[in-house]
């Protein structure tokens, strides 16, 4: 019922210590709203707002991972040549740019599988 009465769906993004304590890293937020227009997952870090968005379709795994500025930080593509020969979509060509954290692409690209019924299960 709490989920009906949201305005977004949330993901979060924990990272763990050696003891096992989740410190919260990341959220992925989509509108749960059919009045919102651009239903973008934007994501947001532990110290500021919304930082990035994901650009494109994740589902035919051709996306980005788009800064509040408009900079490209990341993409996820499919591997071609792979698919040709594999009808498996768990497969990512992904390139992060450098100065961004390769975990914290990975672990957004992890929640996005989630969120669209692939092989990744959190």
């Amino acid at each position: 019922m709490v989920e009906a009465l949201s305005i977004y769906k949330k993901w979060k993004g924990y990272s763990l210590d050696y003891e096992g304590s989740r410190k919260l890293i990341f959220s992925l937020r989509e509108s749960n709203s059919c009045f919102v227009k651009n239903n973008a997952i934007r994501i947001f870090t532990r110290n500021r707002g919304c930082d990035f968005k994901i650009s494109g379709c994740f589902p035919d795994k051709c996306c980005s991972i788009v800064d509040s500025k408009g900079n490209e930080v990341a993409q996820v593509r499919m591997m071609k040549e792979v698919e040709k020969l594999i009808e498996s979509k768990d497969l990512y060509h992904v390139v992060v740019n450098p100065g961004m954290d390769q975990a914290f692409v990975f672990g957004v690209i992890a929640i996005l599988d989630y969120i669209y019924g692939e092989s990744t299960h959190c």
